[in-house]
């Protein structure tokens, strides 16, 4: 879509593109400011389609600037994993000890923080280390028959609006591990 015909409905569209109130867009092309006449102009079909072309736009260069950005710095999920496997040999390798005088000892200290805290992310990284925690009473699952675990999931199903299907698929995952 071309850039609209009036110069002060592209400023609104480009204005709420941006994220600015009905309120802001309508007094950042001059006009102004009158409620009834701003929502009026703001839900012009034309300037909200030219709005969201504006943020599609936007977010599709912010993407290619990111995917440019990456290729550049050479970060791929390969390089982070070495990396990262490089940081926690070295903590737990440790730094090397010196005496007085500046020099060596010969010894090493491990820095074991550190390695604890790259060995768990490594694991979040390979699916290893997942973080589960209840929401409701601790260990109140624990303590429920299987028919009632089975009414309870249901119960969150129709809460969140999945339909029967994606129960049953939800159940086929879960039972084919």
């Amino acid at each position: 879509m071309p850039k609209l015909s009036k110069p002060k409905h592209e400023i609104i569209a480009n204005a709420l593109a941006s994220g600015k109130s009905q309120a802001e867009a309508y007094r950042a092309a001059g006009y102004v400011y009158k409620p009834a006449n701003a929502s009026r102009l703001c839900r012009n079909p034309s300037i909200e389609a030219r709005a969201r072309e504006i943020i599609s736009e936007r977010t599709n260069s912010e993407a290619k600037a990111r995917e440019i950005g990456i290729a550049r710095a050479a970060l791929t999920g390969e390089w982070i994993i070495l990396r990262l496997k490089h940081v926690i040999d070295s903590s737990i390798r440790g730094l090397p000890v010196y005496d007085r005088n500046g020099d060596a000892t010969g010894t090493f200290k491990p820095d074991l923080d550190a390695a604890i805290n790259g060995l768990k992310l490594a694991a979040k990284i390979a699916g290893i280390l997942v973080h589960r925690h209840e929401i409701d009473e601790s260990g109140v699952f624990a303590r429920m028959t299987d028919a009632e675990l089975n009414r309870a999931f249901l119960e969150q199903v129709k809460a969140l609006g999945l339909s029967e299907r994606s129960l049953v698929e939800i159940r086929a995952s879960v039972f084919s591990e």
